[in-house]
């Protein structure tokens, strides 16, 4: 079978998947992944073939030419996107199924209209309205009794207003998240879309709103232990792919001997540049390092806008970029700003985390990380030097952690998600057809 897939343009939807890859092409399938050319590196690192989309909007650094930008890219996106363009970068792969991130509803949309079958793939615990779980998006913890289902009903509904007014308001009247990037926020577009495809769409019938924008209802998998989430109920159409940490992921060396030093970690991911409380936490890192000799920090930040204001020192590596997963086999404490790659590459290393959320899911997965004992959370925007060692020493001492993580490993391992995956994705041949009438802005 010629499976495709197609992820949203972030290193951290692509990690996540190449461990299913790689076992469905021991499977004898054939796999190919569609994307932006800023990711085509990262998947033929791992020995993937790609398919570039809209590369013509993207300037290659050196290459003398320059890239659209603002309303200009946008509105040349999403005519690539309805006039052929797509179209055409689908059909090249020929492909037998489409494994499709939940945010690109865009190439879901233009492959229902082209009849490829279709699995959407979420790289998030974002959820639809839940009678007893808040939203990824918040950082409340629920309890038990009327009070807490109370409060929950109203953190949905408080979601859904700020969505309209941060989101689907802000970007008619401001042009907010007209970007290729961002344009999973945009109900408006959405429909746009739906309607240049030939999809009818009901909303609640065909395609719903979650905490971050539209979602098509289509059978999904979710990188993600069904153990990780929160006690619930949970939608019928989604399954659990919990073991995808890829192992046998290529990165390069790391840049220091980590032995015979207590390591931590500390990180918020290869979009550190879009988070507010970014340079605050870089500079406790920093302050921290120099108050603890006997600690070894690395401190990776991936916006380079950043990383020229933290010098490394005797105790402090400073880097762009890090092996995150051969770290993490050296790691005492990883801190981290709530990303489901980081939680779970620590879980399968067996290492206590600290998690300051930043934003987009990050609240709600510490909420999680804190429920399963996983580790000790706190507030990016007003962590200091102090609190963060401390933070870091009751991790490392904490034995509920390490208990913590035993049990979410077992969970994982008796889930067998990896398996049902692949044995879901092999034995797929439904065939999707949107009905209905398209519900207008």
């Amino acid at each position: 079978m010629k499976i495709l897939f197609s992820m949203h343009g972030e290193a951290g939807h692509h990690l996540g998947t190449f461990r299913l890859a790689r076992a469905l092409v021991s499977r004898g399938h054939r796999v190919t992944y569609l994307g932006l050319p800023r990711v085509r590196q990262l998947v033929e690192d791992q020995g993937f073939a790609f398919i570039e989309f809209a590369g013509d909007l993207f300037a290659t650094p050196g290459d003398g030419q320059e890239s659209p930008a603002g309303e200009a890219l946008f509105r040349r996106y999403t005519t690539a996107i309805v006039d052929g363009n797509l179209d055409a970068c689908l059909l090249s792969a020929r492909p037998d199924l489409l494994l499709c991130d939940s945010f690109l509803w865009y190439v879901a949309l233009r492959a229902l209209r082209l009849g490829i079958p279709t699995i959407q793939i979420s790289t998030s615990l974002f959820l639809f309205d839940n009678a007893r779980i808040p939203p990824a998006v918040t950082s409340l913890r629920p309890g038990r009794g009327l009070l807490s289902a109370l409060r929950i009903s109203l953190a949905w509904k408080l979601m859904h207003l700020r969505y309209l007014v941060t989101k689907r308001l802000a970007s008619r009247l401001f042009g907010a998240y007209r970007a290729p990037l961002r344009m999973h926020h945009l109900t408006d577009t959405f429909l746009w879309v739906a309607r240049q495809s030939g999809v009818r769409l009901r909303r609640n019938v065909t395609y719903l709103q979650d905490e971050i924008g539209p979602h098509l209802i289509l059978p999904e998998l979710v990188l993600c232990p069904a153990a990780f989430q929160l006690p619930g109920p949970r939608a019928k159409q989604r399954r659990h792919c919990g073991d995808f940490i890829d192992f046998q992921r290529q990165e390069p060396p790391l840049p220091f001997d980590p032995s015979g030093r207590t390591t931590i970690l500390c990180s918020l991911g290869t979009s550190a540049g879009a988070y507010g409380q970014a340079r605050r936490f870089f500079a406790a890192v920093a302050e921290a390092s120099a108050l603890t000799p006997e600690l070894f920090f690395v401190l990776h930040i991936s916006d380079p806008a950043l990383i020229g204001a933290f010098a490394s020192s005797a105790n402090l590596l400073v880097v762009p970029w890090i092996s995150q997963l051969t770290l993490l086999r050296h790691a005492a404490v990883m801190v981290h700003h709530g990303g489901l790659n980081s939680i779970m590459e620590c879980v399968q290393n067996d290492v206590p985390m600290v998690i300051l959320p930043c934003a987009r899911d990050q609240p709600g997965n510490a909420v999680r990380a804190a429920h399963h004992q996983l580790a000790l959370t706190a507030e990016a925007r007003s962590i200091t030097a102090e609190r963060l060692r401390q933070l870091i020493g009751e991790a490392m001492a904490d034995p509920g952690l390490k208990r913590g993580l035993r049990r979410m490993k077992e969970q994982i391992e008796r889930e067998r998600g990896l398996q049902q995956a692949v044995a879901f994705i092999e034995g797929f041949t439904a065939d999707f057809t949107a009905g209905g009438d398209i519900d207008e802005p």
